[in-house]
């Protein structure tokens, strides 16, 4: 089935990126108080967001190569990761 594959993909890419996002939650983060309002809740909810998408999106940039070079030539992820196949 076509749709196995398709939604493993959107799983793992979507997953990945939430974790490549969490660096910039951090820096969104840092220093905030707990808001106190909608108006100073909006420019925190909207960095989160902004952060997440950043984060998906990067990791839906990378994940054909990764499939691409760990599994058509057997390269171990850390290598691709860290030494740049």
């Amino acid at each position: 089935m076509l749709f196995g594959p398709i939604r493993t993909y959107i799983t793992v890419g979507a997953t990945q990126g939430v974790i490549l996002a969490v660096p910039l939650w951090q820096k969104a983060l840092a220093g905030q108080t707990l808001p106190q309002s909608w108006a100073e809740t909006k420019p925190i909810l909207f960095a989160l967001t902004m952060a997440t998408g950043h984060g998906v999106l990067r990791m839906y940039s990378w994940l054909p190569s990764l499939i691409y070079h760990v599994g058509f030539h057997h390269v171990a992820f850390q290598h691709w990761l860290f030494d740049g196949w």
